[in-house]
């Protein structure tokens, strides 16, 4: 491998003990879904949110963009106050691998070949003008295969209204990245239910750093954050990126990994950490510093909700009460979103 420096930045093992002692937060309010989120099939509403990333507040609303982990799309929302409005969706790729994507394919992966489907949305950010969607960069759950539609990550720009400005951009360099990752490098390629394969489950966009936070591996009581510059995965032409990624290993917990981030406006990160597989494990949130990440915060957890599993954190713009967070969930209708009051400062 051609890799061979990584920054690995490992926190205490008090800090990680630490996570089971953290309380229980309570939702503040839940927000209403006035109209249906799109499914992979036409006519039903979503019921596999894994994402929502919103552009700052303009007129009393959020122009956001929303993944899930079924189909090949996303879907603008607009929110406004306690109110998520569903709007148009987005192709992100087509029905075949597109010849304009950047980078190279990754090759030799997955215990066998399988044909191009499914995004397999994880995550979603904004930043300076742009969404970003990721997919999984994981095989596919039952069989293991190779998919390549799943190993993409795109960039939209938008406009000041947040409408497209352009075709979406599309990338393979994040598998580059992935692949020189440090201690979780030897388990890109491999399955997450049978082998703790590397799976991408959120991003956040910092200055010109992409922050993927891995559901899977989780080594012991450790997760991790892989920062990858921008430049480097969008540079034009066909090229393999080449540079070196950070590494972050986090006090996650045993068998936990992160399940979305949300970057805060004093350059901070917070983090939904939850089962790296199917664990019967609580969902938590962690306040990370990547300028100092060996004074990770619990923040807390969220209280059970049945099977229903915490996959979408967007903090919402501050307020006279402080900060407040949009928890999303896969399994009930339209992600049943609800906020969170949490005990924090920004700087």
């Amino acid at each position: 491998m051609r890799y061979r420096l990584f920054a690995t930045l490992v926190v205490t093992s008090l800090l990680g003990a630490s996570l089971t002692q953290a309380a229980t937060l309570a939702p503040e309010q839940r927000f209403r879904t006035l109209g249906d989120f799109s499914a992979k099939k036409a006519g039903k509403p979503a019921r596999d949110v894994s994402g929502l990333a919103c552009m700052p507040v303009a007129n009393g609303a959020q122009r956001c963009l929303l993944i899930n982990d079924e189909g090949s799309f996303a879907q603008f929302a607009r929110i406004a106050e306690n109110r998520i409005t569903p709007d148009a969706t987005l192709p992100i790729i087509g029905a075949n691998a597109s010849p304009d994507t950047l980078g190279q394919p990754p090759q030799g992966i997955c215990k066998a070949p399988g044909r191009f489907a499914e995004l397999d949305g994880e995550a979603v950010a904004y930043a300076d003008g742009a969404f970003y969607v990721a997919g999984s960069h994981g095989c596919s759950r039952k069989k293991g295969e190779f998919r390549l539609s799943a190993f993409h990550l795109a960039r939209i720009k938008v406009d000041a209204e947040g409408s497209p400005a352009g075709k979406v951009e599309l990338t393979y360099r994040l598998s580059d990245m992935l692949r020189a990752a440090g201690p979780a490098a030897p388990f890109f390629g491999r399955g997450l239910m049978d082998d703790n394969g590397l799976n991408i489950e959120g991003i956040a966009i910092l200055g010109d750093t992409l922050w993927a936070g891995l559901r899977a591996p989780s080594l012991g009581n450790r997760g991790f954050l892989v920062g990858a510059s921008l430049k480097a995965l969008f540079a034009p032409g066909q090229a393999p990126a080449t540079e070196a990624p950070r590494v972050f290993e986090l006090p996650a917990g045993s068998n936990r990994g992160i399940r979305d981030l949300a970057p805060l406006p004093d350059g901070r990160l917070l983090a939904l950490l939850g089962p790296a597989q199917e664990q019967a494990l609580p969902y938590s949130l962690m306040l990370i510093d990547p300028a100092k990440p060996d004074v990770s915060t619990a923040l807390g957890d969220l209280p059970g909700r049945g099977d229903d599993k915490a996959e979408s954190l967007t903090v919402l713009p501050p307020d006279a009460k402080g900060l407040a967070v949009l928890i999303g969930y896969d399994g009930p209708k339209n992600g049943h979103f609800e906020s969170y009051r949490l005990p924090l400062e920004l700087r």
